[in-house]
């Protein structure tokens, strides 16, 4: 049996005509003897320079998880937009039981932050369902996307949940490849058949 292909939708499949999306991972947080730390004042100033950064970009849509120091990245992105933040729980972090939140330089001494520091990712990340981590960033994603077709999002997220997700699309060997730093940006174009290319920190393109 052959299958009818519409030729027009073939050739508006494009990178020109996909929609982006930049990842941001969120400032720096402050108060770290709590469960969600709001940022600290290194991390305000992150997020005030990634809202200069994108002031001249033509954002669509800013999204971010329900976490404190994401939400608050998030505003400081749409702010010179004037837009809301649509806020998305599906973009938190790995799913924990953990009472407070530490950063990895927080914990350097320990063997999980000397892990960090040497990048030896496998040993620093906890154990985590990374299958269904990875789909609900996707999940989120695409239908972000969906409500802005062919223009750009931003997407402020976490650390761990960028790198699960960057790893799907890549299928990278490793969930946790490289370290996102505080505020930085990876770029992914997502065409209308649903493929998706990522741009990481490294300037390489991977379909």
């Amino acid at each position: 049996m052959t299958q009818m292909v519409d030729a027009t939708a073939v050739l508006d499949d494009t990178l020109a005509n996909a929609s982006r999306v930049i990842l941001v991972r969120h400032g720096l947080p402050g108060d770290l003897g709590v469960a969600d730390p709001g940022l600290g004042d290194e991390g305000i100033s992150q997020a005030q320079r990634l809202g200069e950064w994108l002031r001249d970009e033509p954002v669509a849509q800013v999204v971010s998880s329900h976490y404190t120091r994401a939400h608050e990245t998030a505003l400081f992105a749409a702010e010179p937009h004037g837009l809301d933040v649509f806020v998305d729980e599906r973009l938190r972090e790995w799913d924990s039981d953990r009472t407070t939140y530490s950063t990895p330089e927080a914990i350097a001494e320990t063997p999980r932050g000397k892990a960090f520091a040497e990048a030896r990712f496998d040993d620093f990340i906890p154990d985590y369902d990374k299958v269904e981590l990875a789909a609900r960033m996707r999940a989120a994603v695409l239908e972000a996307v969906q409500r802005a077709p062919g223009q750009l999002t931003v997407v402020a997220s976490h650390g761990g949940a960028i790198n699960t997700l960057l790893t799907d699309i890549l299928q990278a060997p490793s969930p946790f490849f490289f370290n996102p730093g505080y505020t930085s940006m990876s770029r992914i174009a997502v065409m209308r058949s649903g493929c998706r290319r990522s741009r990481n920190s490294s300037g390489v393109s991977v379909r």
